[in-house]
């Protein structure tokens, strides 16, 4: 018993750890960033290793990533010095069997926190949580794709319908010639199907919905006329 409450406060201070840096993970994937990312530059501001200079500028060319990343470089440098006092305060003061028990217990129980954290199941429950309280109470604002793309003025996302009149029914996405209008077909839904990054040869058909990005003025030439 004395070794498990002296392992103990160690053990919350690592749980305590692991919810910020989750916390700060899911913050930077609503700000655009992907997951794999998100959660190594959450790891190296707060461990304040492997923080390279190309990653590094995604972080500082948004405003709420610097501010998460600021945090988590303070408190990571807080946490350590804790981290550090605990075990000061915890070994060295009975036999030097006591304190190997002490280490057993903790490296067993940090083990036991490792691995429940990487079962899929349990990271996505727990991301989930966390991004539905964060969006809920609106503490941050998940970006919407005209952002994350950083569009030049007069280019954007649209729809395109391919009807039974038009001209591209039944031809190729290269024989359309979307690419010489600046349009770039991002994917093909077809009925119940999504055909994601589409190739050159792939036929398009009546009742096809293309989500394109490329230049407004000329994705609504592709209209159909108004009756």
């Amino acid at each position: 018993m004395d070794i498990i409450s002296t392992v103990i406060p160690l053990i919350l201070i690592v749980i305590l750890f692991f919810f910020i840096v989750r916390v700060a993970t899911v913050v930077l994937k609503l700000t655009g960033l992907d997951e794999n990312t998100a959660r190594f530059q959450a790891i190296s501001a707060f461990t304040g290793t492997g923080f390279t200079t190309r990653e590094a500028e995604l972080v500082l060319d948004d405003p709420i990533r610097r501010k998460t990343v600021t945090v988590l470089m303070i408190l990571g440098k807080a946490g350590i010095v804790s981290v550090i006092a605990g075990l000061f305060l915890s070994f060295g003061k009975n036999s030097i069997f006591s304190d190997l028990g002490k280490a057993l217990v903790l490296i067993i129980l940090i083990l036991i926190l490792y691995k429940l954290t990487t079962l899929r199941g349990f990271s996505r429950t727990i991301n989930r949580f966390i991004e539905n309280r964060i969006v809920a109470r609106g503490l941050i604002k998940q970006k919407t794709l005209e952002e994350l793309f950083s569009l030049p003025r007069g280019y954007g996302i649209a729809r395109l319908a391919i009807t039974k009149e038009a001209k591209e029914n039944g031809l190729t996405l290269q024989e359309a010639g979307f690419i010489g209008k600046n349009i770039l077909v991002l994917c093909i839904e077809r009925k119940n199907n999504i055909i994601p990054f589409p190739h050159a040869d792939d036929k398009l058909k009546e009742g096809d919905s293309l989500l394109c990005y490329g230049f407004l003025k000329n994705i609504k030439l592709y209209e159909p006329p108004k009756k």
